[in-house]
Order: C-alpha cells, then sequence, then structure tokens
C-alpha cells in the first residue's frame, strides 16, 4: 500500500505545481511587470480594463493579463490568477469602460467601442522582457473613418 500512497502523493504534487503555475504554466515565457497609462485624446481614462489578449498560438490560448485604470489612467496587469505581468509576445489589446471596481464613484469616459472589440482593436502590443511600461494613446475618432 505504501506505493500506491507514494504515486498518489506524486500525482498530487503534480497537479498543486501545474495549478500554481498558472499564467506561467504551459511553458509561458512572462514579463512579470506590466503597467502603462492609458489616454483619450490625451486625457488620461479612469475606471477603465485594459485587457492584454496574446494572439492566438495553434496548441493553445496563451493567458489574458488585465487591469483597471485609476484616476490618472495607469493600470497594472495581472493574469487571471492574480500573478503580475503579461505572456512575452504581441497582443491585441482592449481598454473596456465602465467595468471596474468603482463604477459608481467615476464618471465613464467616451471611449470609442473599436477599442473594446477583439477583431477590431487597433491596439497591438508586442510584450518583450525588457521593457515594462506601455502607454496606450487612444483617440475619439477611431473606428469612425470611412472605407
Amino acid at each position: 500500500m505504501p506505493a500506491k500512497s507514494l504515486g498518489t502523493r506524486r500525482w498530487l504534487a503534480a497537479v498543486l505545481v501545474a495549478l500554481a503555475a498558472g499564467c506561467s504554466g504551459d511553458n509561458w515565457v512572462m514579463n512579470e511587470q506590466v503597467d502603462g497609462t492609458v489616454k483619450l485624446d490625451g486625457k488620461p481614462v479612469a475606471n477603465a480594463v485594459v485587457e492584454f489578449v496574446p494572439s492566438v498560438d495553434t496548441k493553445k490560448q496563451a493567458p489574458v493579463s488585465r487591469g483597471t485604470t485609476d484616476e490618472k489612467g495607469h493600470f497594472v496587469l495581472e493574469c487571471d490568477n492574480k500573478k503580475s505581468g503579461a505572456v512575452i509576445g504581441k497582443h491585441s489589446v482592449l481598454v473596456l469602460t465602465g467595468r471596474g471596481e468603482d463604477d459608481a464613484k467615476q464618471p465613464v469616459s467616451a471611449v470609442p467601442n473599436v477599442y473594446s472589440n477583439l477583431a477590431k482593436t487597433p491596439l497591438k502590443i508586442d510584450v518583450t522582457a525588457d521593457k515594462h511600461t506601455y502607454d496606450l494613446d487612444l483617440t475619439a475618432k477611431a473606428g469612425s473613418e470611412k472605407k
């Protein structure tokens, strides 16, 4: 019986290590310190959720990182498991307004819908290991251009 118990413990330990890995699991290389500021036509965007969505990998989707802007438009990214940062690589970036923690306390900025649509967002960021600040300069005219 001790051999079976040892095997069970090893299996349980492997599962716990995999769960603890979270964003860094599946061999994703992380930049563990990613922040920035969101501005719309030069003015800070408060109370917005910023999401860095990694480009689709044919094998498995890398984890999304997100953060909520403060009154100065500053955000700090963390993965869904609360580990800091973002996966290194190309991302589409979404800015979602009216969904932050203090919705009732802060006004909602008039961020164009194009920034909240994954298929249409013009915000593309390549997260690298050595760059930690990614400022987002939005424009109210984005998405209104006729094609």
